[in-house]
């Protein structure tokens, strides 16, 4: 072989050995929540993740419970280590591990359940509360919750890298990588609109298809409600809001003061859609259209 084509080959081998991860990808899966997700100034919320990585036996550090062997059992009598306890019907020893993080994250719980793959993990938040959010660094739960009060709409990032610092995850490449998941509250102060569309629609009759008033305020703070409903459209709009009947009048605005649940319908009068030109709807055939009636919801906080 040629010198610089031996040279070349040594560092194209050399390279293959090292784990950049700078350049591991994100993997897919796992849950990352910050509720409420609509949310009012002083509000408390809790950021919840589950990374959803598999369980493996291979993963533990220490294996079958920290014990030699798995050994099932009916009772703490069953098992013949001693301060070792029956969990969930297998003795483990996993409490003898003095390290917390080490007992946590290498330890199965009930014995044969396995661990997850080593884990690392920090939650940014921007901009930062005050106070700041407490144990924000060195996560190793898979599975968690931390909590904070939030003054303005804010971004969560949960940052995370699932490790092989022991060889122990040699075979399962597809475990290897970051976790990386974001959730964002938005604060309403001190209101927020948002529109209900109830358009249109031929589904063998002509109707106009209702709102949950959960789906268009998701994730709302118990402390909000809808202050006001107005009807934006040159002509009479009839529905009802949670049960209750609703008729507007142009431009009108209607106080209500309602949790932000229940489903909201709407529709141009009656009245109206008679001096409209004539619309065909049915099972089989369509032909023209009717307008759409949507209204504008205003959100606000109440005290806390």
């Amino acid at each position: 072989m040629k010198p610089l084509l031996l040279v070349l080959f040594i560092a194209l081998s050399l390279s293959g050995c090292t784990l950049n991860r700078a350049g591991l990808a994100a993997m897919p899966g796992g849950e990352f929540t910050a509720t409420p997700a609509l949310a009012c100034p002083g509000d408390t919320v809790t950021i919840a993740w589950d990374t959803q990585r598999p369980r493996q036996s291979s993963f533990c550090r220490f294996p079958n419970g920290n014990l030699p062997e798995l050994q099932s059992c009916g009772s703490s009598l069953d098992c013949t280590v001693g301060g070792s306890i029956c969990l969930d019907g297998y003795c483990n020893l996993c409490l003898a591990i003095a390290d917390e993080q080490e007992r946590r994250s290498e330890c199965a719980a009930p014995s044969n359940r396995g661990c997850q793959p080593d884990f690392n993990a920090r939650i940014r938040i921007t901009p930062e509360p005050t106070p700041p959010l407490v144990a924000a660094e060195d996560i190793v739960e898979h599975r968690g919750e931390r909590t904070f009060v939030v003054q303005e709409t804010t971004d969560i990032a949960f940052l995370s890298e699932v490790a092989d610092p022991e060889g122990n995850r040699a075979g399962h490449p597809d475990w290897l990588g970051r976790i990386d998941l974001n959730a964002r509250v938005e604060v309403v102060d001190p209101e927020l609109v948002r529109t209900a569309a109830n358009a249109y629609e031929c589904r063998g009759r002509a109707s106009w298809p209702g709102t949950r008033l959960e789906t268009l305020f998701p994730g709302a703070s118990p402390r909000l409600r809808v202050l006001t409903v107005r009807n934006p459209n040159p002509f009479v709009v009839v529905g009802s809001i949670d049960g209750t009947p609703l008729r507007l009048a142009p431009r009108e605005v209607r106080e209500l003061g309602l949790l932000p649940q229940g489903e909201l319908q709407a529709q141009p009068d009656a009245d109206f859609l008679r001096t409209l030109p004539p619309v065909q709807c049915s099972a089989i055939f369509s032909s023209g259209s009717y307008p759409s009636a949507p209204l504008e919801l205003t959100l606000g906080c109440t005290p806390p």
